[in-house]
């Protein structure tokens, strides 16, 4: 069922009508008829700043020379374009401006294209009355005003709603930061103060028992160390204080000392770790947050997996896989034998305080924290990062880098370092 909205007159003559003139106001006139232009400009030219057209497609060419009118006038039936077609085109200008289309054809299906096609506000028929035409157009002015501040008022709650949840979402991190200091940061200094207490009140202090206190003692002080280093590194990161530099980096030594530094963890849980590269593997990286990504999946790689099992890193150029870089690329793989991650884990594998299905398999402790460090740092060096898993399978943590491109130009070697994104 179609609603015609058409103009309320009001009788009111033209000594009745506000004549004040806002130099804000613009108001655009498009008619065929040039004597109706030209008694149109006269009749609106002490209200409003009027400019006319004879033809859609010149009214299109104003607009796109920069006139903004608030209110446009079109005549339905004009050679070319249709005011209706008119009006839907200018929408790409003006899309806040109301639209009111003159016609002196009482035509349903001229009126339907008026108001479906080319959004009109009013539909006013001729002759008119110069009283009535004036006061239909400042309703339609005062239509504009009311739109606007509506569209503005929106825009405003939709951004106290994000500002809302922002806040929520700062408030639970918060909950979560005191949850975990509270949780996972007493417990180790529980065992230590335990510990220090049995050597206190030990009559005698065998080397077994002091071996286990000791273990019991370093492996509390680990666990709040790197609890602590997490929620540092997090607190950097979203402050912006930890800065990234992104340069030419020979990825192969980082990668190889901290393959190093875990094989003495590794080796306690039987665990053998492999390493592969290429030579002379050159990305466009931060190396101390290279460091901190290969660190974060080597250590949870060796974490999540059963004694006796194996780790495999690797170190590679490559053809870009993510899809969002392009070739070619540096490819870093931590692979390992553990439980794998499943379907429901791996949507929220990156979020912060996520603690997954899957348990560190020698008592190692996790702060939930570590593989959203991996993807903000990442992030932050223009990489990408994702993870190759199904339950029962183990995990393969892809994290793929821009290379950096020598390229020799007429016998001389000149470095030129981009990315290849």
């Amino acid at each position: 069922m179609l609603t015609i909205k058409t103009t309320a007159f009001t009788g009111l003559q033209p000594s009745q009508v506000q004549l004040e003139k806002p130099s804000y106001r613009k108001l655009l006139i498009v008619d065929d008829e040039v004597a109706l232009l030209t008694l149109l400009e006269n009749l609106f030219a002490d209200v409003y700043e009027v400019q006319t057209a004879e033809s859609g497609d010149y009214a299109l060419t104003l607009l796109s020379q920069g006139f903004m009118p608030e209110v446009i006038i079109a005549d339905q039936r004009m050679p070319g374009i249709s005011g209706a077609e008119f009006l839907a085109k200018a929408n790409e200008f003006v899309p806040n401006a109301v639209r009111v289309i003159l016609t002196g054809y009482a035509d349903v299906a001229e009126i339907i294209d008026s108001i479906n096609l080319g959004h009109a506000y009013r539909f006013l028929t001729k002759p008119w009355k110069n009283a009535d035409l004036l006061e239909a157009v400042r309703l339609s002015f005062e239509h504009y005003d009311v739109s606007t501040q509506n569209a503005a008022l929106t825009k405003a709650l939709v951004r106290l709603e994000e500002a809302n949840k922002a806040l929520a979402e700062m408030n639970y991190e918060r909950r979560e930061i005191l949850r975990i200091v509270a949780h996972d940061l007493k417990n180790p200094l529980s065992s230590v103060r335990t510990s220090v207490e049995i050597i206190l009140e030990a009559d005698e202090l065998t080397p077994t028992l002091i071996a286990t206190l000791a273990k019991v003692i370093d492996s509390s002080a680990e666990r709040g160390i790197e609890l602590i280093d997490h929620l540092l590194k997090v607190e950097m990161i979203e402050s912006g204080s930890m800065p990234i530099m992104v340069k030419p980096i020979h990825i192969d030594g980082l990668v190889l000392a901290i393959v190093e530094r875990y094989r003495l963890q590794a080796a306690r849980k039987g665990i053998n770790i492999h390493y592969a590269n290429s030579p002379e593997l050159i990305a466009l990286a931060d190396d101390k947050a290279l460091m901190q990504v290969v660190d974060n999946l080597l250590s949870n790689a060796v974490k999540y997996s059963p004694h006796g099992k194996n780790v495999w890193v690797s170190a590679h150029k490559a053809e870009a896989l993510s899809g969002l870089l392009s070739a070619p690329c540096c490819l870093i793989r931590v692979k390992d034998e553990g439980p794998g991650i499943s379907a429901a884990d791996q949507t929220k594998l990156f979020g912060k305080f996520v603690r997954l299905t899957a348990q560190p398999t020698g008592g190692e402790h996790s702060t939930g924290l570590g593989l959203s460090i991996v993807k903000r740092l990442v992030e932050l060096m223009n990489a990408c990062v994702w993870c190759e898993s199904e339950a029962g399978s183990g995990a393969t943590f892809c994290v793929e880098f821009p290379a950096y491109v020598e390229e020799v130009t007429n016998d001389r070697h000149q470095v030129n370092s981009r990315y290849e994104s």
